[in-house]
């Protein structure tokens, strides 16, 4: 079995694939690894102490933001654990099926932010669930190639889309990220609003 990808290069590539797309990153070492990888960006929504929950916030964002400017993708950036946490939503995405809907699904296998204990990510067929659940479009990935390739797919084809991307449990040395989740939303809905304006109109 080939080795799979590390985590942090993973959300490098996908910083790099979407940087100005609007993004909500699931709790943790995900979080953590993307500011210190990309740095804090406005586009960013940290979903804090908040597991089960980052794929609804994505989906009621996407809902809001379909009339945004063609092609614009809101990203979700998911953990297995996380996602087994809250997969009911997946039917509910499937059923309003918002075109402009990108979720990774980074699947290390483990709960690693309390210890490494198993999930039942390998058990758990994703792509066949987002399938069945009504999203046209699903794959996995276990290699840096495939990984370019599928986040450019996931940027080009309507959704929503799920990308499951095989990652290790391997970590970067990262600094706490110790932030007001109320301070965090105000940033990100500034941005927002502000990425709305149009060219030469003062925002208010």
């Amino acid at each position: 079995m080939s080795q799979r990808m590390k985590r942090a290069a993973v959300l490098a590539d996908i910083n790099t694939e979407f940087p100005q797309s609007p993004m909500v990153l699931t709790l943790g070492g995900t979080a953590r690894e993307m500011l210190a990888v990309a740095g804090r960006k406005p586009n960013h929504l940290v979903n804090l102490d908040a597991m089960g929950q980052t794929m609804s916030i994505g989906l009621g964002l996407a809902l809001g933001l379909r009339r945004r400017p063609d092609g614009e993708k809101t990203v979700v950036v998911e953990g297995d654990g996380s996602l087994i946490m809250g997969m009911s939503v997946m039917s509910t995405i499937g059923h309003l099926g918002p075109a402009n809907l990108v979720v990774l699904v980074l699947d290390n296998g483990v709960y690693l932010a309390t210890g490494g204990q198993p999930t039942a990510a390998p058990s758990l067929d994703m792509c066949a669930l987002a399938l069945a659940c009504g999203w046209p479009n699903a794959r996995t990935v276990t290699t840096s190639d495939e990984l370019v390739a599928g986040l450019r797919w996931a940027a080009a084809e309507p959704g929503p889309t799920l990308v499951r991307v095989m990652v290790s449990t391997e970590q970067i040395a990262t600094d706490f990220f110790l932030e007001d989740p109320v301070i965090l939303a105000r940033d990100f809905q500034d941005w927002l609003h502000d990425s709305e304006v149009p060219a030469g109109v003062k925002a208010s």
